[in-house]
């Protein structure tokens, strides 16, 4: 596996996304904000899903012809997106500081911080989350504070493995369709949530065919070399409109599409695809079985992935990005482990996440691997090797240590305890 080479289209991205310039973006915080304004009697649940609906379908997009895999929340890569929902005080008070801070730093144009200052603070003041966590409870973390350090008070929190599966195995219609039937039969308490379900789906579907559309229309701009593939992703693009996924390509290509909706609905870290060796490798195996996909191909996509989770950062104040310096955005990945049986598991899959890292070496994902006293020795060799190159991973789970302090004090059941993942940086949570 570690034979197989990194495509020229793969060190051309690369190049590209680092090369990019890293702006503030206060895109989707003009998006929200509108329709805040323009349904202020509605409750807060239908005014986010608005606002998220509205994002989806109106922020501008962007695709590179070598890209494989596509989607992000802005039309630049690694933009810092400003969330007025949770809290922009401290925006308001460092704006003009970004791009000079010792760390992080983000380019800001002027005329952003003006619209800001002059129409998206002003509403958001004394509205946001901040605002309600310090009306609620100021007095206590002030006191807390003065003997310990309180952080990240001012943004939501991620800290998820969403269920990747069901994503893939209904799309946005099925899951829109499933919302649509039990409209019909909940109560009136209920009902309000599958409402938004079926506006967020709506706009989750809208926002994939707005790929499709904008590929297309850049199709016969681009270099003959790409046009191929690019019509490819145009294709997969409508069809996980529709339809779920059915190749390894369409299922990666749906699984990036849920990680850019969670950030563009909470711009929070931490939300982590968990055990994606075992969810995706159906996907792989029949396409390596029918002969519609190579180990090389496969790994071509893997590694456009793998840039995917490097696009997306997270602008944090000063002090927080002192301690948080270089976007460990959280993107947990864990290979690896035993199965619902117990039996040590780890596939062609397995090994080609770890040849990504091996490639590319960037933060993200956050590459885990899990470990039992019956792992293969091509796993743990291979994991080694990725680890000497001095990327910091992947990092190493033990499964005997874990999986049965889970079941003892956490109760938790085995066949759970037993798929467990880990979220952000080494939080085990349940798949």
């Amino acid at each position: 596996m570690f034979d197989l080479k990194t495509s020229d289209r793969i060190e051309v991205l690369k190049n590209k996304m680092l090369d990019a310039p890293r702006y503030a973006s206060i895109e989707q915080a003009r998006i929200i904000t509108r329709i805040y304004q323009e349904n202020e009697t509605l409750s807060i649940p239908k005014k986010r899903a608005l606002s998220l609906k509205a994002a989806l379908e109106e922020l501008e997009i962007s695709v590179e012809p070598e890209e494989l895999i596509v989607g992000n929340r802005t039309k630049g890569v690694r933009s810092g997106v400003v969330f007025p929902e949770s809290g922009c005080s401290w925006i308001d008070r460092e704006f003009e500081s970004l791009p000079t801070r010792p760390q992080d730093q983000f380019l800001v144009n002027p005329a952003d911080i003006q619209e800001f200052r002059e129409t998206i603070y002003p509403y958001w003041k004394g509205r946001s989350m901040e605002d309600v966590i310090k009306d609620n409870y100021g007095l206590q973390i002030e006191a807390i504070a003065k003997v310990v350090k309180i952080n990240q008070k001012d943004h939501a929190q991620g800290h998820i493995c969403p269920d990747s599966q069901l994503w893939l195995q209904l799309g946005p219609h099925g899951l829109m369709e499933q919302a649509v039937k039990k409209l019909q039969t909940c109560d009136d308490s209920q009902k309000e949530f599958y409402e938004c379900v079926i506006l967020v789906m709506q706009g989750a579907m809208n926002f994939m065919v707005r790929y499709h559309d904008h590929i297309d229309k850049m199709l016969n701009t681009v270099d003959k070399k790409y046009q191929e593939s690019l019509k490819e992703v145009s294709r997969i693009c409508l069809k996980l409109s529709k339809q779920p996924p059915e190749t390894f390509h369409e299922a990666m290509q749906s699984l990036w599409f849920l990680f850019v909706i969670l950030h563009m609905e909470s711009n929070a870290s931490s939300f982590s695809p968990g055990r994606m060796d075992q969810y995706l490798y159906p996907y792989l195996k029949k396409d390596l079985d029918q002969g519609r996909l190579t180990l090389e191909t496969a790994l071509e996509i893997i590694e456009c992935l793998w840039l995917k989770f490097n696009q997306i950062v997270y602008l944090r104040n000063q002090n927080s990005a002192k301690y948080f310096a270089g976007f460990p955005i959280g993107f947990n990945i864990a290979i690896g482990g035993v199965d619902e049986d117990g039996k040590d598991t780890y596939n062609d899959l397995s090994m080609l996440c770890l040849k990504a890292q091996y490639d590319l070496g960037l933060p993200q994902p956050n590459l885990s691997v899990r470990l039992n006293k019956n792992s293969s020795h091509e796993l743990m060799q291979a994991a080694i090797k990725v680890v000497a190159r001095g990327s910091g991973m992947p990092q190493f789970f033990n499964d005997e240590a874990i999986i049965q302090p889970l079941i003892d004090d956490l109760k938790i059941d085995q066949k759970d305890a037993r798929n467990y993942a880990i979220v952000g940086c080494v939080e085990l949570t349940t798949h």
